[in-house]
């Protein structure tokens, strides 16, 4: 009796591992499922300089300074697990990789950080994380999300 409970308490821990270093990546890692993203290949700190929001800023101020509006999907949940996705619409955009955005998600984690942002250009699905790295994801799951009404 002992080794089960034992053996049930070491599966359980492991699989808590898992979920919260999965969530600790970044969509590459993100929805085992989906194996469609690719690195690009830029040089985001200078694509980031004039973001409208810092890297780790809290919700709550965010939220003081732009429109955001919660996305309650579960296929977004699952494609980016551990994370609370806001859809971002701005009178003003910015700029990133050459693209003015305007739709854009917003990516919180638990602390309530902003740790990513997707948004779609020329028919693929750009997300940028906190640590510069950008991907691409030609999933049409992005395209009829953010084509929705």
């Amino acid at each position: 009796m002992k080794r089960i409970v034992t053996l049930i308490l070491t599966i359980s821990v492991l699989m808590m591992m898992s979920v919260t270093a999965s969530a600790a990546h970044g969509p590459k890692d993100w929805g085992n499922h989906d194996n469609r993203w690719h690195r690009t290949h830029h040089n985001d700190v200078e694509a980031e300089r004039d973001l409208p929001f810092a890297w780790h800023e809290h919700y709550d101020s965010i939220r003081g300074n732009h429109h955001l509006e919660r996305v309650y999907d579960r296929d977004m949940d699952d494609r980016f697990p551990g994370l609370r996705a806001y859809r971002w619409s701005g009178h003003e955009g910015f700029w990133h990789h050459g693209h003015y955005v305007k739709d854009a998600v917003f990516f919180f984690n638990t602390n309530d950080e902003i740790v990513s942002v997707g948004y779609m250009a020329d028919g693929v699905f750009i997300n940028f994380r906190e640590n510069h790295e950008s991907y691409e994801n030609h999933d049409s799951f992005y395209f009829s999300w953010f084509h929705r009404s």
